[in-house]
């Protein structure tokens, strides 16, 4: 967000300067109205700020003028995460806005200060260019492991036709080395997560084999995924001897298919070559089909299913004190549905299928 200077004498007559207040229910209207312009804000809110499903209070910070008017809001989303198999919580730091009144005055540095305050480790996935500087400014460390994959499927113009090209090059390059799929593995393909005791019993066996990463227990996964008011996702499930070995969750919209996260042992190559292809031939009108992730396993599987690596890197950045370099700490593990960019992009989705007249809906399931 661009922070426009503004000279202090052409702020509106008798405004003291803004305070951060505790969050209040009586808040939250003035909170929306800073995001009057995404249409679908309200239909999260309740979902998004005060459903956790770890249970964890909602503490954002909140910025208010002298007459009690919201002017700044930077959101927060609490989760507990496991740092090679211990639980630790965190806070992903989300939906920042300052009113243009009050920007270039110091105040979203002020925000962010406060929010400083609020947990040990903070982080924030898929920020602008302008926000990059002012974190780093601040203390936040940049972890570069992350990595986009794309593979298009419809060629319609040179450019597709070159991706095409770079597509065929991995899967050659890397025929010889990549792994066949799991052996003995049975995979579906269903519109909901298995039982909770299988999901929560594959979480606890593959946790501790993590640097760190988000828990990816039943609870979480049913609320980010099951529960969100607005997105529909699929999940491709591995079976080994009738116990669950792993889930992919998908999300087909708008010719897209989107590997968004990935609940599984974290060195199983085999095993994730097979949710991979399953995904890819499942739906076989995807357009493209994109993935984001930290892992070095499934970035090579991608690449060997005929991904390519784009040259972009989503942006993310960990405010830890005392931490000057993210190698200094075990490394995180990240998929595109760690990012509040994914089920607000699942939102706008919805919006642009299922709302608008004319329009055919489209659903992520089988």
């Amino acid at each position: 967000m661009m922070l426009n200077e503004k000279n202090v004498s052409e702020l509106p007559e008798g405004n003291g300067l803004p305070r951060c207040v505790p969050w209040h229910s009586k808040y939250r209207e003035g909170v929306l109205s800073l995001f009057r312009d995404v249409p679908y804000k309200t239909d999260l809110w309740q979902w998004q700020f005060e459903s956790n499903p770890f249970g964890l209070a909602f503490t954002p910070v909140v910025l208010v003028d002298d007459k009690d008017t919201v002017v700044g809001f930077n959101g927060v989303m609490p989760v507990r995460a496991t740092e090679r198999g211990k639980a630790v919580t965190m806070l992903w730091s989300c939906d920042f806005f300052l009113s243009e009144d009050w920007r270039g005055q110091g105040q979203g540095s002020a925000i962010k200060h406060e929010l400083h305050r609020k947990a040990p480790v903070i982080m924030a996935f898929g920020i602008s260019n302008r926000a990059c500087t002012v974190l780093r400014h601040l203390g936040w460390v940049p972890d570069d492991s992350v990595r986009s994959f794309r593979m298009v499927r419809q060629r319609k113009g040179v450019r597709s036709w070159l991706m095409t090209g770079l597509q065929w090059l991995n899967k050659l390059r890397l025929a010889f080395s990549a792994e066949p799929d799991a052996a003995d593995t049975y995979v579906d393909v269903r519109s909901s997560l298995p039982e909770e005791k299988r999901v929560d019993a594959l979480w606890a066996h593959c946790a501790p084999e993590y640097g760190r990463a988000i828990q990816r227990d039943f609870a979480y996964l049913d609320w980010r995924y099951q529960r969100h008011p607005l997105g529909r996702y699929g999940f491709i499930c591995a079976w080994q001897d009738d116990e669950l070995a792993a889930i992919l969750v998908t999300r087909f919209s708008r010719g897209i298919l989107r590997i968004v996260d990935y609940c599984g042992p974290f060195r199983n190559r085999p095993l994730k070559r097979t949710l991979v292809r399953a995904a890819v031939r499942h739906w076989p009108h995807a357009n493209q089909v994109i993935s984001v992730t930290s892992d070095p396993e499934l970035a090579e599987t991608f690449q060997a299913e005929g991904f390519v690596q784009l040259r972009g890197r989503p942006r993310f950045y960990i405010y830890e004190p005392g931490v000057v370099d993210a190698s200094d700490k075990p490394a995180w593990f990240i998929m595109a549905g760690d990012s509040d960019g994914e089920f607000l992009q699942a939102a706008s989705d919805f919006y642009a299928t299922e709302t608008l007249p004319g329009v055919a809906r489209e659903h992520a399931s089988c």
